[in-house]
């Protein structure tokens, strides 16, 4: 499909018009049979026809014309994307490629964007509708990933079911590190435009696109920011563990103490030598119960004082 702006509208149109400021949405098929046409070299050609580029996120600058391949995320639904997607900048002219789009997700969002209704449209204002419409839910996701962070500090303060936060704090990771590589993907094709706008448009004006820039790497600040909190949530888990080891280990500290003085008394009187009084005498086996039970006592009691128990 052919489009070109005219009174600050996109005009519908059967053959391209390199004068004009042109949109062009094409599948790949499409695409083989019109790019002559669209006064595409085979150099562009043949790098649109090279399947490792082409389903690879890639960034590349030439003579006369900026190629750029995408993985596009839906954001709104939280689900991985099927969408590729390949971006042709040149002169007057932006050139979209949909290679994979299973839900026509992409489609939808390049031709909605071509409804856009203002004063002095240019190139640079319709891409930056189109990757304003790529982050939508963006804010959203931001804000489901706190609360969990949020959550799994709380049951890790209060010890609830910590049997599967290590399980949690991996996944939330890989999740955001995987949000983090697709926002980082549209700061470098913007850093592309921002680098090349006598590519894209005779106009030097492109406000629009820096803003959308500003968004995206505030975005990606948030994302940072929410895994340096898994860090540091990771390191309260840890510590959390270690303090409940160390718990462990001071009853068991405790309990092998309390016993040891009575170990020592059986200890005693298991020698059976000869001239040891206690043997002879008939309350001997109730006065080492007794006193037994006087030590434990006496021991349970001092730990009691020091806070131990």
């Amino acid at each position: 499909m052919y489009y070109f702006i005219n009174n600050n509208k996109f005009i519908n149109t059967n053959k391209i018009d390199l004068t004009r400021r042109n949109v062009v949405i094409l599948n790949f098929e499409d695409f083989e049979k019109e790019y002559k046409d669209l006064n595409i070299k085979d150099e562009c050609y043949f790098l649109c026809k090279d399947e490792q580029k082409r389903f690879s996120n890639r960034f590349e600058i030439y003579e006369d014309f900026c190629f750029s391949s995408l993985e596009i995320l839906n954001l709104s639904t939280g689900k991985r994307s099927t969408s590729k997607v390949i971006f042709i900048l040149k002169n007057n002219l932006f050139i979209a490629i949909i290679l994979q789009d299973s839900l026509r997700f992409l489609e939808d969002i390049l031709r909605e964007s071509l409804k856009i209704n203002v004063e002095n449209l240019t190139l640079e204002r319709y891409i930056s509708v189109i990757f304003n419409h790529l982050v939508d839910g963006s804010d959203e996701i931001m804000s489901k990933y706190e609360d969990k962070i949020l959550n799994l500090e709380n049951k890790i303060i209060s010890n609830n079911n910590q049997s599967d936060v290590n399980n949690q704090i991996f996944k939330i990771k890989r999740q955001l590190s995987y949000y983090l590589k697709y926002y980082k993907s549209l700061n470098r094709f913007i850093d592309l435009i921002e680098d090349n706008y006598d590519t894209i448009s005779n106009n030097s004006e492109c406000r629009h696109i820096e803003i959308f820039s500003l968004r995206i790497d505030r975005f990606i600040s948030d994302i940072e920011y929410l895994l340096d909190a898994l860090i540091h949530i990771q390191d309260l888990y840890t510590t959390s563990l270690d303090y409940s080891l160390n718990n462990i280990m001071k009853v068991f500290t405790v309990v092998t103490t309390i016993f040891l003085p009575l170990t020592l008394i059986t200890g005693w009187y298991g020698m059976n030598f000869k001239n040891m009084p206690e043997l002879a005498w008939k309350y001997g086996y109730i006065g080492v119960i007794v006193f037994s039970f006087i030590v434990l006592l006496l021991c349970i009691i001092f730990f009691k004082r020091k806070k131990l128990l």
